[in-house]
């Protein structure tokens, strides 16, 4: 006899691979959308509601602790990716505060928050007053690009139905590598002398938090901050002209070119940045000598911190 059907009941859990993340723009703090959301890629998140729980001091002759109360109560996380083309233009916008125009941005003063919804199983997690407090985009040799998202949300519930409309497809370009898709450096303008071994991205909100109020445990609104761009590079180590660099506190633009397959990608700009804490290693016998740098962002004259250029196929 043959047998026809499936086994049911089957999972220990739910399954990873069935769940699903999308994104909205709010137009009022707190208060989820809904409309269309934007679904999203992802290689894993790490999103956690948390109670803070204080217990009194209080003196008497009985010993053991005293009850404890919820005095706050926080949402945050990160959404780690895969990084591809346009995927997470809306996200690096948050983090940027500025909106895309002609297939570039630049950091501004604009605040973004966003509800973040996550199907698991049965149920929906509703995160709602979220807000970008860092972006980090990465590129190894021997690996893939990578970009991770941290936020915060003002607060989060569980529901059995989505409160999104409709769902957006997210996009499905290939995934930036790093070896066709790393395109190359330049540093004042000029490429260095050696082959980039890895370049790293920060995207922070400085001072960025949410505040909390009596009354509800989650937060009442947050502050943004402000732009903090950092990062790293090494590269091996052929002169020192990097090094001089250092030396002599020169500034200027740093951009990474990264693309996809089909030509579509990023160029990544620090617009007026130096090279910091140089370390120059000789690790060992048989080996190459490689430098590494800390990258420092700084306003432009006049603002302007970091930039992304999007080039689209054909462009």
């Amino acid at each position: 006899m043959s047998f026809a059907g499936a086994t049911k009941n089957y999972a220990a859990a739910y399954q990873t691979n069935d769940t699903r993340i999308a994104f909205a723009l709010e137009d009022q703090f707190g208060v989820s959308p809904g409309g269309a959301y934007q679904s999203t890629r992802f290689t894993g998140e790490s999103f956690r509601q948390q109670f803070q729980r204080n217990r009194p001091e209080e003196i008497n002759d009985i010993p053991e602790a005293s009850q404890a109360v919820t005095t706050q109560m926080s949402v945050a996380g990160s959404l780690s990716a895969a990084l591809s083309f346009g995927t997470y233009d809306d996200l690096l916008a948050g983090v940027l505060g500025a909106d895309w125009t002609d297939d570039a941005i630049v950091n501004g003063g604009m605040v973004k928050c966003w509800t973040v919804i996550e199907r698991l199983g049965d149920s929906w997690f509703v995160r709602n007053g979220g807000f970008i407090r860092q972006a980090q985009l990465s590129f190894s040799q021997g690996g893939f690009a990578q970009a991770s998202f941290d936020m915060a949300f003002k607060g989060e519930k569980r529901q059995g139905a989505s409160p999104a409309a409709s769902l957006i497809a997210a996009p499905t370009g290939d995934v930036i590598d790093t070896v066709k898709g790393f395109g190359g450096l330049l540093i004042g303008g000029v490429k260095p002398d050696g082959c980039v071994n890895d370049f790293k991205v920060s995207l922070q909100r400085n001072g960025a938090d949410i505040d909390y109020g009596m009354g509800h445990a989650d937060g009442c609104g947050i502050r943004p901050g402000e732009l903090l761009a950092t990062g790293s590079l090494e590269i091996f180590f052929r002169n020192y002209e990097l090094y001089d660099r250092f030396v002599n506190g020169q500034q200027g633009p740093i951009t990474a070119s990264v693309r996809d397959g089909l030509g579509e990608g990023y160029d990544l700009t620090f617009l007026n940045a130096s090279l910091q804490n140089p370390q120059i290693s000789v690790g060992g016998k048989n080996r190459s000598v490689m430098a590494a740098f800390d990258i420092e962002g700084n306003p432009q004259p006049g603002g302007g911190t970091f930039s992304i250029k999007r080039f689209r196929r054909g462009s």
